[in-house]
């Protein structure tokens, strides 16, 4: 399996941060992972509120663990919501991060489909979030896979 280098990860991380965003916008956080739901680039605008950076990580961590992106898991939990909090329990207490269900969370695949790690953006409104990691992993030449 090809591992996603530090320097692709600062290309995603840079590009989601500056992203496309027009008008007023609130401030982000992007957080990078590997295939192993391990960080490997973590950054947040100045004065961005301190807790996105770990909702960021969460949502990474998310389509790792769960293997969805965080829009399928969205989708999943409004489907079974009393299984999706159990398991968003267990999550949380094994690996120290929740199961997050709201768009923001994307795969990082290669042109041949594998999975490379993901990537987690919070502070927008879900749509912005979704479109911001898309932006990173679409800048350092990567298949983007929200679902």
């Amino acid at each position: 399996m090809t591992a996603l280098k530090l320097s692709s990860a600062q290309t995603i991380l840079t590009a989601a941060l500056a992203g496309g965003r027009t008008g007023p916008h609130r401030r982000i956080a992007v957080a990078v992972c590997d295939a192993g739901g391990h960080p490997i680039a973590l950054g947040r605008e100045e004065d961005a509120a301190p807790l996105l950076a770990h909702i960021a990580q969460a949502k990474a961590f998310t389509c790792i663990a769960y293997g969805k992106s965080t829009e399928e898991v969205r989708r999943w939990a409004e489907e079974t919501p009393i299984w999706f909090h159990g398991v968003a329990r267990v999550a949380e207490q094994r690996m120290g991060l929740p199961l997050i269900g709201s768009k923001g969370g994307v795969y990082i695949r290669d042109d041949a489909g594998r999975v490379l790690g993901a990537v987690g953006v919070a502070g927008e409104a879900g749509e912005q979030d979704e479109k911001l990691a898309v932006i990173g992993i679409e800048a350092a030449g990567y298949v983007a896979n929200a679902g």
